[in-house]
């Protein structure tokens, strides 16, 4: 999962690792593109809009990785209100 926003990446962990999935977390796309080479996740949950690295590049550059283009990318636009 991917979000700049503490709130949401804590409401959607606590949905996902209560019905079995195994999480992790990046604050944005940067740490979730460099989390996803070190442990290739089956998905990336990503917010789209956040500083620095927004949702679609990291998107891109997950796309384009080899390694990396075949995980589900599932884009997140306001989770929670605020």
């Amino acid at each position: 999962m991917v979000d700049d926003r503490p709130q949401n990446l804590s409401m959607l962990d606590a949905l996902l690792t209560g019905s079995g999935f195994v999480v992790d977390q990046a604050l944005n796309g940067e740490q979730a593109l460099e989390r996803a080479r070190q442990n290739k996740p089956d998905m990336i949950i990503s917010d789209i809009l956040m500083p620095g690295m927004d949702g679609f590049a990291l998107c891109r550059k997950v796309k384009m990785d080899d390694t990396l283009k075949d995980v589900g990318f599932v884009f997140l636009h306001r989770f929670l209100p605020g």
